[in-house]
């Protein structure tokens, strides 16, 4: 399916979607997100354009089939900044089947400011699997399919990098809390975390 106007830029999806974002074509952009073939680069380039009024239409992309257009998706509500969001995105970050999917539902919750979504951070930050434990895969993207500890790790990381760059200031007691319970190694990352989140 083409969204409508589509004779005025290129056939290539990907490139179609940044020529509508340069001509500021939010309409053809939201009518992209009904292309399988166009929704991951017309979610990135509505993020891109701030487009408020594209927040039904990607909340209905959140039922998509693909991972990779649930999460464009999950990532263009929280980099939109739009708070109406936050239900379907709580939805998908507490049931969505892929663990790529919810913890990029996860990360947007705590931009747009969900007490929930931060919790939930926190939670990664120090044992992401308690949160993921009914996920059926990571991703469909090969490679990735398959949840191994070593992706818990990585995502553990990342979680406490991302509670800094995003200074989730309400993280702080999860995280303190959560001291005792974890190796020497990310005790550390923890109490830096900590540190910069209450400086």
């Amino acid at each position: 399916m083409v969204p409508m106007g589509a004779a005025s830029y290129s056939q290539h999806p990907s490139v179609a979607a940044r020529e509508a974002a340069r001509q500021g074509d939010v309409e053809y952009l939201i009518d992209g997100l009904a292309d399988p073939e166009m929704r991951v680069s017309a979610a990135h380039q509505l993020a891109k354009l701030g487009a408020r009024e594209a927040v039904p239409a990607l909340i209905q992309n959140l039922r998509a089939s693909h991972d990779r257009s649930r999460m464009a998706a999950t990532k263009a509500l929280g980099r939109i900044g739009d708070p109406s969001a936050i239900p379907a995105l709580l939805e998908v970050a507490h049931e969505d089947e892929a663990a790529g999917v919810r913890t990029q539902a996860i990360d947007s919750l705590a931009r747009l400011g969900s007490r929930e979504g931060v919790e939930m951070f926190a939670q990664l930050a120090v044992d992401p699997s308690p949160l993921l434990t009914t996920c059926t895969r990571n991703s469909h993207v090969p490679g990735l399919r398959e949840l191994h500890p070593k992706h818990l790790r990585m995502m553990r990381k990342w979680a406490v990098k991302r509670l800094r760059e995003l200074h989730a200031t309400e993280a702080a007691p999860t995280l303190t809390a959560a001291l005792g319970t974890v190796d020497r190694r990310h005790r550390m990352r923890l109490r830096r975390t900590i540190r910069s989140l209450q400086s």
